[in-house]
């Protein structure tokens, strides 16, 4: 792989950072430049920082995603990497790759680098890396969990659907969300994407509540945790978001189940 991956410039002058403790990465893949922004934290931890990449919704870019998301600012003991995806099917907005061998894997392939990248700069261990996306940055994280089932230890996907999920790689930890306020014709694929990815993670029901957003489901042997939730908001990002991302991620690095209420479950999101 690291054949087919040069490295173009690391590290970017202080003079191209957008602020402290952030910087963007550039790599040269199969000839065509892909660049990452980074938060990192700033003070050196005990211990490796956890990983979390985060892809941005399709006509979006990594800069204006992360100054929406900020999901930095929300857990600034991790790395938080926000890649730049690329002219899509041929139009001017940008996004990912959404089935193995599109566009040559370029977006698999930016992943792969980006995690060898970070991984020697930090030392963080799969147990502590992680991936969200957003709308086609989420259909990119099916990807993901279907071609590198080992790359992180859990996965969130927000406003995607995929009615039609398959796979045969073993599962890890999913957060699944989506907002009440998507279109009505994307509500149904919902429905039959819940169905999918609990079989998928060999959910064996008794629902609890967890985070205040969701509802959890405990796997059967060979299984792994699915949450999934719905937001008061439409097609965005949910407000909550960023605190349910953690909890969740949080949990799966410790094992330790972070604290669920026998409430409603479900609260409120925001643009």
């Amino acid at each position: 792989m690291r054949a087919t991956l040069v490295i173009a410039a690391l590290l970017m002058t202080a003079a191209d950072r957008g602020h402290a403790g952030s910087e963007t990465l550039r790599f040269t893949i199969d000839g065509l430049e892909r660049r990452v922004l980074v938060h990192a934290p700033e003070a050196p931890a005990a211990q490796p920082p956890p990983i979390v990449i985060v892809y941005h919704g399709r006509g979006d870019d990594a800069a204006p995603f992360a100054a929406a998301v900020k999901l930095h600012l929300d857990w600034p003991e991790a790395v938080i990497a926000y890649p730049r995806g690329e002219p899509h099917e041929g139009k001017p907005m940008r996004g990912w790759q959404y089935r193995a061998g599109q566009y040559a894997d370029r977006d698999l392939k930016l992943t792969d680098a980006l995690l060898a990248e970070l991984g020697e700069r930090h030392g963080t261990p799969p147990e502590h890396r992680f991936a969200a996306g957003f709308s086609n940055g989420g259909h990119f994280v099916f990807l993901l969990m279907d071609e590198r089932p080992g790359a992180f230890a859990a996965h969130a996907v927000i406003g995607s659907v995929r009615p039609d999920f398959s796979s045969e790689r073993a599962p890890r930890p999913l957060m699944y969300l989506f907002g009440r306020g998507e279109p009505r014709r994307y509500q149904d694929d919902w429905q039959q994407t819940i169905l999918k990815l609990s079989a998928h993670q060999r959910g064996r029901g008794g629902l609890i509540d967890a985070y205040g957003c969701c509802k959890r489901q405990d796997p059967a042997s060979g299984g792994a945790v699915f949450v999934f939730g719905t937001y008061n908001a439409g097609h965005i990002w949910p407000a909550g978001g960023n605190v349910w991302l953690r909890a969740f991620f949080e949990e799966q690095a410790t094992n330790q189940p972070a604290s669920r209420s026998r409430g409603e479950g479900v609260t409120t999101g925001g643009g």
